[in-house]
């Protein structure tokens, strides 16, 4: 019996896409691992100009056999699998500290500004979209809708920067560089700005879509309130499908908001990884790839389960809840 219900789960969609995560991150090292050796600059020499010295033969050979940069690219590739398996994630050159360390300190810093974006574009987004689809095609729903394009096109960094002179610079209210929770306010109201102007629309023709259908109707005739029908139906089958781009959208704001953590000096993994490719730092980078390539795939994971249970068509199509 158990032999049979682990077989299942094998076969399920869940199982599968489990099974998918070895395979695409084991993929995802292998040819960012490949393409970052194919760089004419050598890590060490760089590193010895940035710090004023003179980058002599002998110290960069001695070096690169520290780092472990000397062997042949498979060997180099086989090493830090081995030491990632054990939890070693290699030496960083630009740091001078185990890249273990500095992960450990930088994705806190990526998980609570993606949490906390996510948690404003969510407050933002619900109310917005549902008010759009009660005043559909009349002024309110014009405007949000102006608003969610106007959102969606402005560039990141230049909403940044204008979250900067406005309430950092002339108004004083917040601090410039992120730092506590009142540094958290800005890029994060900087994300969610982008991710609401994605999300309104996306719910607003969810929910039209499904107000359209037959069991509305049939919810209606049996005298059931519009808020109840709302609430209990319209809301749970316009979901999935904002679920499934939220898992897209929080998978990328894991790996790092490279633009908007730069910008306001959140030492995130976004930043972090903008120093390690100026460094050729790539011990760091090999980090930042395993644990870009695993945050998408668990974020996308999570949006595919939730999905599976708000929708039982789906789940019995999947064969996997």
């Amino acid at each position: 019996m158990e032999k049979r219900g682990g077989s299942m789960f094998l076969k399920s969609g869940i199982g599968r896409r489990l099974l998918s995560i070895f395979f695409v991150v084991a993929v995802a090292t292998i040819l960012s691992f490949f393409i970052l050796h194919m760089s004419p600059v050598d890590p060490v020499s760089l590193q010895l100009q940035r710090l004023g010295m003179p980058p002599n033969s002998e110290l960069v050979a001695e070096l690169r056999q520290k780092f472990g940069l000397d062997e042949p690219i498979l060997v180099q590739y086989m090493i830090w699998l081995k030491g990632v398996c054990m939890g070693d994630f290699g030496y960083s050159i630009l740091f001078g500290v185990p890249v273990y360390d500095l992960l450990k300190e930088a994705i806190p810093k990526t998980v609570i500004l993606a949490v906390s974006s996510l948690v404003l574009s969510v407050v933002i987004t619900v109310p917005m979209a549902l008010l759009a689809f009660f005043y559909r095609h009349r002024l309110p729903d014009l405007v949000i809708r102006f608003m969610t394009f106007a959102g969606i096109s402005i560039p990141t960094f230049w909403l940044s920067l204008l979250l900067i002179y406005w309430f950092a610079v002339r108004l004083g209210w917040l601090p410039v560089i992120a730092r506590g929770w009142q540094g958290l306010i800005l890029p994060s109201a900087a994300l969610a700005v982008w991710m609401s102007g994605l999300y309104i629309r996306r719910l607003r023709v969810s929910i039209l879509e499904e107000y359209q259908k037959d069991y509305i109707i049939g919810a209606r005739t049996l005298g059931l309130s519009e808020l109840t029908i709302l609430f209990k139906y319209l809301l749970p089958n316009a979901l999935p499908g904002v679920i499934s781009m939220l898992g897209l959208t929080i998978g990328g704001l894991l790996g790092g908001s490279v633009v908007i953590e730069t910008i306001f000096g959140w030492r995130g993994m976004g930043a972090l990884m903008v120093e390690a490719m100026l460094n050729q730092d790539y011990h760091l980078m090999q980090g930042y790839v395993l644990w870009g390539a695993g945050a998408y795939i668990l974020a996308n994971l999570a949006a595919d389960i939730i999905c599976l249970y708000l929708d039982p068509r789906q789940r019995k199509r999947e064969g996997s809840l």
